[in-house]
């Protein structure tokens, strides 16, 4: 009876707490729209740098495989060459035991 006199009216305040309730609620879905846009970031950078550290992986072995190929060229040059004198050695040592037998 006593707030009947003083004219507070109970739909007010029920729409004012629903008012709080509501803007607590956006609020807090705010905080958690922004946490998940923080998360969103570091996940593009560690994507990135996921991304870059593959590249330069990716480049290290084409430059591995190119140093490989270069060496396996020149080990082949030289087999060659070794193999070109052994013949060379050769055929003198037999021509030599020929002539010496004569």
């Amino acid at each position: 009876m006593a707030l009947a006199r003083e004219d507070i009216n109970f739909e007010n305040i029920k729409c004012d707490a629903k008012i709080e309730a509501v803007l607590n609620h956006v609020i807090s879905q705010d905080v958690e729209i922004a946490h998940l846009k923080d998360e969103q970031f570091e996940m593009r950078n560690e994507i990135k740098m996921r991304d870059e550290t593959i590249s330069k992986l990716e480049d290290n072995a084409r430059k591995e495989k190119r140093w490989n190929m270069l060496w396996q060229n020149s080990l082949e040059e030289d087999i060659n060459h070794t193999q070109i004198a052994l013949l060379a050695l050769g055929v003198i040592s037999v021509l030599f035991t020929f002539f010496m037998s004569r």
